[in-house]
């Protein structure tokens, strides 16, 4: 008996149906809340506040060793930029040269490169000192930054064109994004567990630019990642559309310049707290198993990527495009495609950011009318608004400094305007090389024309003043500010040089005295808290 094909495209509707549904084909243990791509964002469980949440992540030996590959192939043999961390050594015992497990002795760690700090051994602060990173070569003077450590300063201040490499290129104080990788590390799928539940076929990759680098080239374990649920759902249709608890991507931050491991986390807090669309963040305690049983790789930042629920979030939809800030374009001088990457509804192509950008460089000599212009294509008070707790915060790491680490979103809700979203500040609350930003600005030249040109207009700078004095005044606010960081330094020192330490080959952080100083010390962050007000209201002619 022939079979009718209408039977047959019947059953592959119900197998498609049971599929969707989450029925026998889903993978067991699923369930819409945990699973499935209509869940609410469970914000509460993903990064709650007041606690360390361990997450664990099995890859086979043989993917493990495809991201090794992957890695070399890029920026050569684990550890061998010169210079290892704290307890540098191969991750596993799966890259080239080096001794399983790590415990070498460390020479750069703490975040800054170690072709700066190298060049500052045996000298005092304020000796000469001669160094070239990134094809750059310099001569400047030994200078304490954060906890004390001396690098050999780049003399390039923020606004220059860069020193030594062409568009800034990423040299210090150059100001270009300066991808230091030359293709996006590669994916493999891994296995999640938390809180008794598994995700299977998640898509895992390195993440990150310079901490990626210098992580891999100090020779430390404690290797930056991002997640994607539903990456492998075409050779797993099993997972179409998995999510973590209605998340599709998390990035694992691994604090590589930042002794403290707070500046990311708190930074973003702030930020959001003072109404600047940022993700959410948490502290976990991450482990790895690739073969060889579990590992504790580290105490990580967990952030949420800029994706449908910091959208919906923060604007009331993801309908409209998003774009990835990076490169000599996203200083804002001339509109450079390339420059900005989309990451959602491409359809909609590159028009918004270019009208803002020329916009921006349009004729200002009738202010009134430049303003109308602008405002019409970006959400400016946003974006000044991010420019005062950005300032605040001396985070450099940023636009001013270097052309990358922020989000626009083309907001369908405001006629398409571009909105501004902040990322990525583990280099907060710092000076960085010279790189930040004065309060004022005064520092900064028309090749960050979106701050210079603001800076300029009288009407713009009114406003600018106003949120830098009441983030100063607000969750920057000495007591308040040094209250948070106590909370935050004793939520994670028992995961760092506690009971459940950091462990050597895993870790940026040298002894646990240097952890302390990160927070107590004369460069630590407590006494940046202290006098950070203090030094706003001066650069203001004001009072609090």
């Amino acid at each position: 008996m022939k079979r009718s094909p209408h039977l047959g495209a019947l059953a592959t509707l119900a197998i498609a149906f049971t599929t969707a549904c989450g029925g026998v084909d889903r993978p067991d243990g699923w369930t819409e809340a945990s699973h499935g791509k209509d869940a609410a964002p469970a914000y509460d469980v993903v990064f709650p506040q007041g606690k360390v949440q361990r997450i664990d992540l099995v890859i086979t030996p043989e993917d493990w060793q495809t991201m090794q590959d992957d890695m070399t192939g890029m920026l050569g043999a684990f550890g061998s930029g010169g210079g290892m961390g704290p307890g540098g050594g191969v991750p596993g015992g799966n890259a080239d040269g080096g001794v399983p497990g790590g415990g070498g002795p460390g020479g750069g760690g703490g975040g800054f490169p170690t072709e700066l700090t190298q060049a500052c051994v045996d000298k005092a602060e304020g000796d000469s000192c001669t160094a070239t990173f990134m094809g750059s070569t310099f001569t400047s003077t030994c200078t304490a930054m954060q906890a004390g450590q001396l690098i050999c300063r780049p003399p390039f201040g923020p606004g220059g064109g860069g020193g030594g490499a062409p568009d800034g290129g990423g040299v210090p104080g150059g100001g270009g994004g300066g991808d230091l990788l030359p293709n996006t590390p590669v994916y493999v799928p891994s296995t999640v567990r938390f809180n008794g539940k598994t995700w299977q076929y998640v898509g895992v990759r390195m993440k990150g630019n310079s901490s990626l680098s210098q992580t891999w080239r100090s020779g430390v374990g404690k290797l930056p990642f991002r997640l994607n649920f539903d990456k492998f759902e075409d050779e797993h249709p099993e997972i179409e559309d998995q999510r973590f608890y209605g998340f599709k991507k998390l990035s694992f931050g691994n604090g590589a310049a930042d002794t403290s491991l707070l500046r990311d986390k708190v930074a973003t807090q702030i930020f959001r707290e003072f109404g600047v669309p940022a993700g959410h963040t948490a502290f976990v305690a991450l482990y790895v198993d690739h073969g060889e049983g579990s590992q504790y790789f580290g105490l990580y930042t967990l952030d949420e990527d800029p994706e449908e629920p910091l959208l919906d979030r923060s604007f009331g939809s993801h309908k409209g495009a998003l774009y990835e800030a990076d490169g000599t374009g996203a200083r804002w001088g001339t509109f450079d495609q390339e420059s900005f990457e989309i990451q959602a509804n491409e359809e909609q192509g590159w028009a918004p950011v270019e009208e803002a950008i020329a916009a921006l460089n349009s004729d200002r000599t009738d202010a009134a009318a430049w303003r109308a212009r602008l405002e019409a294509k970006l959400d400016v008070d946003g974006f000044l608004k991010w420019l005062a707790v950005n300032t605040v915060l001396q985070n450099w790491d940023a636009y001013g400094g270097m052309s990358h680490n922020y989000f626009l979103y083309a907001d369908p809700n405001g006629n398409g305007r571009l909105r501004w979203i902040t990322w990525d500040h583990d280099r907060s609350m710092g000076e960085g090389m010279g790189r930040a930003t004065s309060l004022t600005q005064d520092n900064v030249d028309a090749t960050w024309p979106l701050i210079r040109y603001l800076m300029d207009d009288p009407t713009y700078f009114a406003i600018y003043k106003q949120y830098a004095l009441e983030a100063a005044r607000g969750p920057l606010a000495p007591d308040k500010f040094q209250a948070r960081l106590r909370e935050e330094h004793d939520l994670i020192a028992p995961w760092v040089v506690g009971e459940n330490a950091e462990q050597p080959g895993y870790t940026f952080i040298s002894n646990t005295q240097a952890f302390e100083d990160s927070l107590t010390g004369t460069s630590g962050l407590l006494n940046f808290a202290a006098k950070r007000q203090a030094e706003v209201e001066t650069a203001f002619g004001t009072s609090p």
